[in-house]
């Protein structure tokens, strides 16, 4: 998932950072009305409908992805999948944000999408939370964690509780608004782990905050029919006939953010005529 360069303004969500001195904590927050409108027109035009309770468990997971990219370095790309038993379901979220300079008169802004699950999910005893994060020349990190409950931003809480150094709070305040706090070396943690809404809603009047820096994120995947079919290439070559089972095209969804693709024969073979094979050296 590769950043986009995006004119000023266009539909983002703005994450602002800040180190709340004395505490020893940073502290995240921002407005996520307008993700959430390019989110509920993607699943419009691509005719997915979600159950209202799951269209909520998405819509916060997103939420959460997005303030644990904005507290992560700015070149890592990171993926969550939550293996859920009460409702039976698994729910994917993935996001980066970008380290490439800004070209003047437009800024780079991060993508975060997902999708939910609920066709041939195996489920076990335990909820599973599973995430995967990569950073350039460094090894990819992998966890896997047991969690419970279906409230997306306490899942988040325990897999940081678990798995990352610092632990980390997840805040709804109000509307569109979410907000985060994450415990640095040394925090005071009597002052974070009583933090309610209220007190995140007044950092600015309460505590000396310094601004680290501002992210942009917009929602979007950056799937299209040519990486659709350059994915399916193998299996083409193989056999175009056992691919199609007869059909003349498919309808394939990303498995990313579920948007769908209507993928023929003839765009299939014109894709390999231009793509052929690489000859080993």
């Amino acid at each position: 998932m590769d950043a986009e360069i995006v004119p000023e303004g266009q539909g983002l969500v703005e994450l602002q950072s800040h180190y709340v001195r004395t505490r020893h904590c940073m502290a995240l927050w921002g407005d996520f009305g307008p993700l959430y409108t390019d989110y509920y027109l993607h699943l419009m035009q691509n005719e997915i409908r979600l159950e209202p309770e799951h269209d909520a468990m998405l819509k916060d997971a997103l939420a959460a992805m997005t303030l644990h990219l904005t507290a992560r370095p700015r070149d890592e790309l990171s993926a969550w999948t939550i293996n859920l038993n009460q409702p039976v379901l698994n729910l994917f979220v993935t996001g980066d944000s970008d380290s490439t300079s800004r070209p003047e008169g437009e800024r780079m802004v991060g993508t975060v999408c997902g999708r939910v699950f609920t066709r041939d999910v195996k489920v076990g005893p335990n909820c599973l939370f599973f995430a995967q994060s990569k950073r350039p020349r460094l090894p990819d990190r992998q966890s896997t964690v047991e969690v419970s409950g279906h409230d997306m931003l306490r899942l988040a809480e325990q897999y940081y509780a678990q798995s990352e150094q610092l632990p980390a709070r997840y805040f709804r305040l109000g509307g569109d608004r979410y907000g985060m706090v994450v415990a640095q070396p040394d925090n005071d943690r009597p002052w974070f782990d009583g933090l309610q809404v209220e007190d995140v809603l007044r950092l600015g009047e309460t505590e000396e905050l310094s601004l680290l820096e501002t992210r942009a994120y917009r929602f979007g995947c950056g799937c299209t029919l040519d990486l659709i079919h350059a994915v399916i290439a193998p299996m083409a070559r193989a056999s175009m006939e056992e691919l199609f089972e007869g059909e003349a095209s498919l309808r394939i969804q990303c498995p990313r953010c579920g948007g769908r693709f209507h993928v023929t024969q003839e765009g299939v073979r014109a894709w390999l005529d231009a793509h052929p094979p690489s000859k080993p050296a």
